[in-house]
Formats: structure tokens, sequence, C-alpha cells
């Protein structure tokens, strides 16, 4: 098995993967069963305010947990359950989207046992940016008054299924189901900036006015790896708006050195 770092910001995740090295243990099953229990509590307002009432025990918590879902998920999913529901939670909403991050954690890591992390990483990034480029397609897949989750998932699927692998589709169609307009590109940056941390590489988004050269990407590159201390993948994109310069993201960090950005602080600057 590919050797992967557990993400440790991300709750729960070093559980999911204890439970993930159980043998026989079927990562995308699992996936599917955090993904199906996301949309459970969901639509079920009812048991998920059950499930995190504070007044209830921790052992009464996993045990109606236990008979709602025993039978229905794998066993490597019932440990991860256990441990979630047992969990302090401000509002059941936010178990919901814990199980929906399990989710994608679980197909990254599917991914990853079969050595194409890099490739799942490499096809976020393009779907990204077919998808920056191309406004009234991103604006109907992510807006949740057209249509219902299956049906966008359905077209994103007609769109990308053959250019994609089967662990990029999944996760395509979560975040488009699940998306509200505007979060999609930031949800699958998201899931390439996972991919990248599990492989212990930086994941940098660029944006420059114009290409750059092989040297300055290099160059590039040199800084960064200085700066952070870790193999850097770039994802690189030309975005003519800028005008000139760039804006760059790596991990919680923004960095915005384009002409456009500085044309428009000096245009508030003498209207202020």
């Amino acid at each position: 098995m590919t050797t992967m770092r557990t993400i440790e910001s991300v709750p729960f995740a070093g559980d999911l993967v204890a439970a993930l090295h159980a043998p026989d243990t079927d990562a995308m099953r699992v996936a599917e069963d955090f993904f199906g229990l996301a949309d459970l509590f969901k639509e079920n307002a009812r048991l998920a305010r059950a499930l995190t009432d504070p007044a209830r025990s921790d052992s009464d918590k996993q045990e109606l947990a236990t008979r709602a879902f025993g039978s229905h998920v794998t066993g490597a999913t019932m440990t991860v359950v256990r441990i979630v529901v047992a969990d302090h939670w401000r509002r059941p909403s936010d178990v919901t989207n814990a199980l929906e991050v399990l989710g994608i954690l679980a197909v990254l890591n599917a991914a990853g046992t079969r050595g194409a992390l890099d490739q799942v990483r490499e096809e976020l990034f393009q779907v990204r940016y077919f998808l920056a480029h191309h406004r009234d397609l991103r604006v109907r897949l992510s807006d949740t008054s057209t249509g219902n989750a299956h049906e966008r998932g359905d077209l994103a699927s007609s769109l990308f299924s053959h250019r994609i692998s089967a662990w990029t589709m999944r996760l395509l169609r979560r975040a488009v189901g699940r998306s509200n307009h505007g979060r999609l590109l930031h949800n699958l940056r998201r899931y390439a900036q996972w991919a990248a941390t599990m492989q212990d590489r930086l994941f940098v988004t660029v944006a420059t006015a114009s290409p750059m050269s092989e040297a300055q990407v290099s160059r590039l590159r040199g800084i960064l790896e200085k700066r952070y201390g870790v193999t850097v993948d770039m994802a690189i994109s030309v975005d003519p708006t800028l005008i000139g310069g760039f804006r760059l993201r790596a991990g919680m960090t923004a960095i915005d050195a384009s002409l456009a950005t500085r044309l428009g602080e000096a245009r508030d600057a003498i209207a202020s």
C-alpha cells in the first residue's frame, strides 16, 4: 500500500486512515457510506439532533448510531461514525459537513492506494480551470435551484467522465451536487490541496497575465520550496484580466500582485 500522510488539520482524518487499514476494506465503499450518511443527516433533522444531543451520553449516541446504521455500512465506516457521534457538536449541520469531508478523503485514499493521487490532483485542477473560464456552465453545475444534485451530477458526468478517472469523477459529482453558487471552484481546489497534502506536497495555484517561462516557473518553485520546506506542485493558469503581475495561493496564504488590483486600489485612493 502506498504510504500517505494523514491530514492532521481535518477532524477524524486519522481515525479514517486507521479504519481503512483494516483487512479487506474497500475505501470507495467507505466513501459511499459517508456520502450516504451525510445526505441522511442533512435530510433527517430529527435523527441528526438525536445523534448530536449534548444531553445524551456518548455511549447512548454510539448505541443509537450502531442500531441505525450498523447493518447498512461497513465495519470500517461504523468504527469512525461511533467516534464522530461521541464528539461534542454545536450544530447537527457540522456533523453533516464532517461526514462529507470523510467521504472525500476516503476517495482520495482509494486513489492513493493505486498510486493515482498525482493524476487525481491534476484532473481536479484541469476541471477547475475549465469551469473557471466557462461561467455559464459553472453556474448551471452549482445553482441549487437548477435541477437536483443527481441531475447536476449527470450533467457533469456527460461532460467529463470520458476525460477523467473514476475517482475524480466521484469527487466532481459530489462537488456539483452540494456546492452552492460560488463555492464549486473553492471545493475543487480544496480537494486538490488535500491530495497534495497527503503526498507531503504543497499545492499552489498561480494565475498570471501572460505565460510564464520555464525559468520563471523553476525560480518561483524554488522560492516556495525554500519558504515552506516541502515539495511544491504548481498549477499555473493565464488570466489576461490581471493585465500584469500574478495572483498566488499556497495553503492559507494568498498573494495578489496583479496590476489590475493595483490599478483598482489606485482608483479607490483617488476617489476617496
